[in-house]
């Protein structure tokens, strides 16, 4: 469980940071620590694709002192690979780029966080976790545990054969550099009102991303990006001439991505065309 608890974290965390990518970036993470886990890696790209691997997923340790899943415990103290493959303008190819930090807990998303702010300075909360139960050899689960809080089976259950994973979630919030002071607090505020329900704990409750959305920026009336279709379009039209005509003799489906929600615009050439001639 304890394996599943932590691959789960790392995935779920690389999930998050990778949303807004281009199709063909990623974001992976390797914890090199010297825990019984025997490391942690997990990647992902703008697809939302992602996969990972745990060295030594049959591990168990006892919970700690505050009941927890002790994951920190099974990463150990060692380094936090990242590395990120980034397209740049004019390359046909993505770019690699690789940092390493120090494993400061070993809990997963309070490591990313602290690169994130560290290396990239990017300052924003992450959280994720993951809820999975053991499975009994005959198939039916038998007590419970999560990343956040432990409930060991019953003292007369029989022999577990495995883990079933229930639940899993996270959320991420970046703070822009414009970011006003007192929405800077109330966020605060907001995210301090969840220490005591885990990400999975909010998913189990029936709560979908947007309601989740609305508990960390309660009172904040978020501005949401103007990316509606008509504002694409006005960007299209800055384009010069001969390259817009390339573009659009291409005949190859032309994209748009909104640089702040990440939303990805597809047309072909001769829809785009339509459209610029109906505005002129």
């Amino acid at each position: 469980m304890l394996a599943a608890a932590a691959l789960g974290r790392a995935l779920t965390c690389t999930l998050l940071v990778a949303d807004g990518l281009k199709d063909e970036e990623t974001f992976q993470v390797t914890f090199n620590g010297d825990g019984p886990l025997r490391g942690v890696m997990a990647t992902a790209n703008g697809k939302l694709e992602s996969r990972g691997y745990v060295g030594n997923p049959a591990v168990t340790l006892p919970p700690t002192g505050a009941g927890k899943l002790d994951v920190g415990g099974g990463v150990g103290k060692g380094s936090l690979q990242v590395v990120r493959q980034k397209h740049l303008p004019g390359a046909d190819l993505p770019s690699q780029y690789s940092s390493i930090t120090e494993i400061r807990t070993g809990e997963i998303p309070e490591d990313i966080n602290y690169f994130l702010l560290e290396s990239e300075q990017r300052q924003g909360a992450l959280a994720a976790g993951v809820f999975v139960s053991p499975v009994a050899a005959g198939g039916a689960a038998e007590g419970r545990e999560e990343s956040g809080e432990l409930q060991p089976p019953a003292a007369d259950a029989p022999p577990s054969a495995g883990v079933r994973v229930d639940a899993g979630g996270g959320w991420y919030v970046q703070l822009l550099p414009f970011a006003a002071e007192e929405s800077i607090v109330r966020l605060e505020e907001n995210i301090a009102k969840l220490a005591s329900r885990s990400p999975t704990s909010l998913v189990r409750e029936g709560l979908g991303p947007r309601e989740i959305v609305d508990l960390l920026l309660d009172g904040l009336e978020p501005v949401f990006a103007d990316d509606k279709p008509a504002r694409v379009l006005r960007t299209m039209a800055l384009i010069p001439r001969e390259e817009l005509e390339e573009m659009l003799t291409s005949n190859e489906v032309i994209e748009a991505r909104c640089e702040f929600c990440g939303t990805l615009y597809r047309s072909t050439p001769e829809e785009l065309r339509e459209k610029l001639e109906a505005r002129e």
